[in-house]
């Protein structure tokens, strides 16, 4: 057993011991070691409070959280604690840096540019394909992809990654070992597998509203940009955005059409300074030194199709198209467009976003 890194687990396992607690324990009794093994009288003087002093003392002599720490190390969990050599340097500008971080996987290495891919959770099919293409992107270019692991933007970020074998991190608002949502759990899985997954909370801890700020600040430190695919005016989305401009971070942003509400976040971050985003090159430019030409997206692979097939799936883009609006801009009949709409489907070009709405797959 690791001495130190277990008595660090005693001391992040003691609910009122925070980041600022630890570091006041430090500068009374000058080492983990002296905290661990303090008596009651220093502890009465440092913490002037009965109660506090007695549940120090069982929580530290717990048999339960010697059974916590022996279940981490089965898992393979990581405990990294500050002063740990893998602690992630992005982390050391925070006020509160946790004082332990758990993680499953690997954290990316502290070299390597990255990105926070975030947005809406209740995202439109065309910011979910943004999230998906933009974490595909930048991974290919070896950038790391960040996120919370969350519904929408978040997990198809994540996805994005993973598709091409790139690195993602996902930071957990809740323990380690659970994920949330749990309908995630084929990502967290695969991250665990390629990248990581990281948290500040160890085991069984359940997400609570509470957890979900400190999880963002998170995101916005070990990240170097934050790209906001979809927002609404007043979304949980600028909370991460504002934490990272606290830390000096560059903003990226997608822009969305006028009047449509999960735009109008992002138009107001372009409006406010972000970098209004249309390709990869417009976020690694701020960084690399790139070549002048810039790939636009190309929403239509380039495939063989027949004529009826090709002229369908042309007239189709990111923005979910009703069957009948199909048929009537083809000028086709009902049988073709619904035969070609199929083909299309099976060759995994299109998707139906939802009933009778189809859409191109980036």
């Amino acid at each position: 057993m690791d001495n130190l890194e277990w008595q660090y687990y005693q001391l992040d396992s003691i609910s009122f011991i925070g980041p600022r607690t630890l570091v006041k324990l430090i500068d009374k009794f000058e080492t983990i070691d002296n905290i661990i093994n303090a008596d009651e009288t220093g502890l009465m003087e440092f913490f002037n409070n009965e109660e506090k002093v007695a549940c120090f003392i069982d929580a530290i002599n717990s048999d339960r959280i010697k059974r916590d720490y022996d279940r981490l190390k089965n898992m393979g969990v990581k405990l990294i604690y500050q002063g740990h050599p893998e602690y992630p340097k992005r982390l050391e500008c925070l006020y509160d840096a946790p004082i332990c971080l758990y993680l499953r996987g690997r954290l990316p290495d502290e070299n390597q540019r990255s990105v926070a891919i975030i947005g809406a959770r209740q995202a439109s099919y065309y910011g979910l394909e943004m999230a998906k293409y933009f974490g595909r992107e930048l991974a290919k270019k070896g950038v790391a992809v960040i996120s919370g692991l969350a519904y929408g933007a978040d997990a198809k970020g994540h996805l994005g990654a993973l598709e091409v074998g790139g690195y993602t991190l996902g930071i957990l608002g809740s323990g380690i070992n659970l994920c949330y949502p749990k309908e995630n759990y084929h990502i967290y899985s695969k991250m665990i597998e390629k990248g990581g997954v990281m948290s500040e909370s160890g085991l069984d801890v359940t997400p609570r509203a509470n957890l979900f700020p400190l999880r963002n600040r998170l995101i916005a430190a070990m990240s170097d940009g934050i790209l906001v695919t979809e927002a609404r005016d007043k979304s949980g989305t600028l909370i991460t955005v504002d934490q990272g401009l606290e830390l000096g971070k560059d903003i990226f942003a997608i822009p969305g059409r006028n009047g449509d509400p999960l735009s109008l976040g992002c138009n107001k971050l372009i409006k406010s300074g972000a970098k209004l985003v249309t390709n990869v090159d417009d976020i690694l430019e701020e960084w690399l030194p790139i070549d002048d030409t810039y790939e636009e997206i190309n929403i239509h692979k380039d495939v063989k199709l027949a004529s009826i097939d090709k002229k369908v799936y042309h007239f189709l883009g990111l923005e979910p198209v009703f069957v009948d609006r199909i048929i009537e801009m083809t000028h086709l009949s009902v049988a073709d467009v619904l035969k070609a709409l199929m083909r299309l489907e099976k060759r995994g070009l299109i998707v139906q976003s939802e009933r009778n709405y189809f859409a191109i797959v980036l």
